[in-house]
């Protein structure tokens, strides 16, 4: 931890104005780069100093606070929350300058279940139905109740019914039997792409475990689709997989 400080403190006298105009996804793609990926830059978030997170951040532009999340379950989170890592009871949870979800982090364990916002979740699902009235979607969690996501718009995207209630909630079940491994050993990470700027229903959504003692990871691009996509069954199966072998039963 101390090289990733330290390296922090370089990050932040080396900055200056940035050179380029990115959206503000991309530029978290250059900030987790910057801390060897998400594992890296969840680390910093976890262990750093508040000051330090919200000068590395200020560094690229990218606000930090630390609250209740996101209290309001709108369609568009405001201005002022967008373009923010919002910390919460050990989660982190990204909104793009979109007004979007985006990234949510977190450690297990522990695993604890957390309440639902079940109004939200169903707000959540009808924007999607609206949005694309073919389909039909839940309030999906980024990161499950059953492991402590927090229940409010920050964690909340328009997810595919099918996907949501199959192949993934299988994911997310087998990661909530990882309670018996020693505290903060499982990096869970999951990212909601959107494919244009004003769509509310995200096209694909990346899941990635991560054992944080021995490094092995896997990662898996899912399509906001009955299943997850042609290969999400097969994914699935991989990611219940590599839990099984870190002891979650």
């Amino acid at each position: 931890m101390k090289a990733v400080l330290s390296f922090a403190l370089a990050l932040v006298a080396c900055s200056g104005a940035p050179t380029a105009v990115h959206s503000s996804s991309e530029t978290v793609d250059y900030l987790e780069q910057d801390f060897g990926g998400p594992a890296g830059l969840m680390e910093f978030f976890d262990a750093a100093p508040e000051a330090m997170i919200e000068d590395v951040l200020e560094s690229h532009r990218i606000g930090f606070v630390r609250h209740a999340v996101v209290s309001d379950c709108v369609k568009i989170v405001p201005e002022s929350d967008r373009n923010t890592w919002h910390a919460f009871d050990g989660e982190f949870y990204f909104i793009e300058s979109n007004g979007r979800p985006n990234r949510a982090y977190k450690y297990l364990p522990p695993v604890t279940e957390a309440g639902r916002i079940t109004s939200c979740q169903t707000a959540v699902g009808q924007w999607g139905d609206d949005e694309v009235p073919s389909n039909d979607y839940d309030g999906g969690h980024m990161i499950g109740s059953q492991l402590g996501g927090w229940g409010g718009r920050a964690n909340l995207v328009p997810q595919d019914a099918n996907f949501n209630r199959g192949n993934w909630v299988q994911i997310e079940n087998k990661a909530a039997d990882c309670g018996a491994l020693p505290d903060e050993r499982l990096f869970y990470y999951v990212r909601a792409d959107y494919g244009s700027t004003t769509a509310l229903v995200p096209a694909t959504m990346q899941l990635t475990l991560e054992n944080r003692d021995t490094t092995e990871s896997v990662s898996f691009d899912f399509s906001n689709v009955d299943l997850g996509g042609p290969n999400g069954t097969t994914q699935r199966l991989e990611a219940v997989a590599f839990l099984d072998a870190q002891g979650c039963n």
